[in-house]
């Protein structure tokens, strides 16, 4: 980052641009029906290998690239790209970064729209492959041809089993097809996050390996899932922004329409230099000017993998809160005192209210729970909850107008728990007027019920911490979509 300049009370980061911006439509990309394999290899431990394996799930035209064989998983072989039977609408380059120059000037001459580089030993390792990376740059300039990586994991679009990604699927388990796009400058990051999603059963849209950013940058796939209607929340892990002011100015015009997730990382000065080396990225220091920007454009802004996840899939799934004011319920007064704390503190917690329930709400919960019960928020059942009861008190507490969202935190341990939870559990998390999530503080007993959960949309938390995270993300995301109507109202007034 160069600079960061103030407007009236904005601040807009400035870094210097490589290409001249050219939007780009990466259809064919994301749904590609065609596809070579540059550096396919019959040894099952190679790359190339893995990569032809996983693309022969799916219903893709393939065509392996090797000099030396005839045929691969019984794929007939071409020399090269440019002697193929037609012009693939993707390239994937798996060969050694020495041999990648080469290999994408054969896939520019057939006129391959899109090239995927996986090898690393490009900008990362220092000015030699700075050069390297130059001359990757300089073969696609002025060509129809643009270039993901190099040093990137690829794509992964479970909806089409498109799987261009090199790891094992038994050691590497993929998600399944959901609303979240995923965007990561880092691989293992990247892996870290879908194999999470995939433990939860929490399914994604697409997973984007960014790697050295030569050519196509988060600013392209922001653009892209933007106009995606299956793509309900934008998550990106970045180490640096490829054009800040860019990527400001689309983030807010992405942000109007659907929620943005980002954990930026390399903010301090030992972070940027881990970041320089492992993605050649360069990196701000200014973890201050970072954070006001991305508020500036309606981005939220994650500390960790963790919370990126956290956040994607309330987000995914949730409307907005309008207000924040939180309703507690739970069986498990202790619980309730905790997740209080996390609601109202602001130095420990969110700094968000607890709703003052009316008393007309509070007289109609003594018909339906215990007298020893408490009716105040935290709404505590106490141990002889029932599945019954969980219904009747979240119908209530959906028509008190002074709650704007609702953390539910479940307890299986009761005798009187059931399988209908679920049940009870889903209908008021996709059928209620109060946005709802799932907090489960236990043992492994609970984590095939919550993967249920997940599976049916209802975000679900394993810490209440998280789960309480997730209710100020979506008080976030009202506040930044009320500030926007309140702009535009005072825009057509000065009209």
């Amino acid at each position: 980052m160069h600079e960061g300049t103030r407007h009236g009370h904005a601040t807009i980061i400035s870094w210097p641009r490589q290409f001249d911006r050219v939007s780009v439509d990466l259809h064919r990309l994301f749904k590609p029906a065609s596809i070579a394999v540059v550096g396919a290899s019959t040894q099952p431990e190679k790359t190339g290998h893995m990569i032809l394996r996983h693309l022969k799930q799916g219903s893709f035209r393939l065509y392996p690239v090797n000099p030396n064989r005839e045929e691969i998983l019984g794929l007939r072989c071409f020399p090269t790209a440019s002697a193929l039977p037609e012009v693939v609408d993707v390239a994937i380059l798996s060969v050694t970064a020495n041999l990648t120059v080469e290999a994408l000037k054969d896939c520019v001459r057939a006129g391959v729209p899109f090239v995927i580089s996986v090898a690393g030993g490009f900008s990362e390792i220092g000015e030699a492959g700075r050069e390297v990376q130059e001359q990757m740059r300089e073969a696609i300039r002025g060509t129809g041809t643009r270039l993901l990586g190099p040093n990137t994991m690829g794509l992964l679009v479970p909806e089409i089993k498109l799987d261009m990604f090199f790891l094992s699927q038994e050691r590497s388990p993929r998600p399944g097809s959901g609303s979240i796009a995923l965007v990561s400058q880092s691989g293992s990051v990247l892996t870290g996050v879908y194999e999470s999603a995939e433990d939860t059963h929490v399914g994604l849209r697409a997973c984007v390996g960014l790697g050295n950013k030569a050519d196509l940058d988060e600013n392209d796939f922001m653009d892209h899932f933007m106009k995606d209607e299956k793509t309900h929340c934008i998550a990106l892990y970045l180490e640096s922004f490829q054009d800040g002011k860019e990527f400001v100015r689309i983030a807010r015009k992405v942000a109007e329409r659907k929620p943005v997730v980002v954990l930026k990382v390399g903010t301090t000065a030992s972070g940027a230099r881990a970041a320089s080396s492992h993605t050649g990225a360069i990196a701000t220091s200014s973890d201050a000017l970072v954070s006001g920007a991305l508020r500036q454009a309606g981005v939220l802004r994650a500390m960790d993998e963790q919370e990126l996840l956290d956040a994607s899939k309330a987000l995914a799934n949730l409307d907005h809160i309008k207000g924040d004011r939180i309703a507690i319920i739970g069986s498990a007064g202790g619980f309730g005192v905790i997740a209080t704390d996390y609601v109202a503190s602001k130095t420990n917690g969110f700094g968000m209210r607890m709703a003052v329930l009316s008393e007309e709400t509070k007289g109609r919960l003594r018909e339906k729970i215990p007298y020893f019960a408490s009716v105040e928020n935290p709404v505590d059942l106490t141990g002889v909850v029932t599945d019954q009861m969980y219904y009747e008190v979240l119908e209530i507490i959906q028509r008190d107008k002074g709650v704007d969202a609702v953390l539910l935190n479940l307890l299986f341990q009761p005798p009187s728990m059931t399988m209908g939870l679920l049940d009870v559990a889903e209908k008021w998390a996709r059928g209620g007027k109060k946005p709802l999530v799932v907090c489960s503080v236990s043992g492994n007993f609970p984590r095939p019920i919550l993967r249920r959960l997940e599976e049916k949309g209802v975000p679900t938390y394993t810490s209440l911490k998280r789960g309480v995270f997730a209710l100020h993300c979506l008080h976030e995301r009202g506040r930044f979509l009320e500030r926007t109507r309140n702009e535009a109202r005072h825009g057509e007034g000065r009209g």
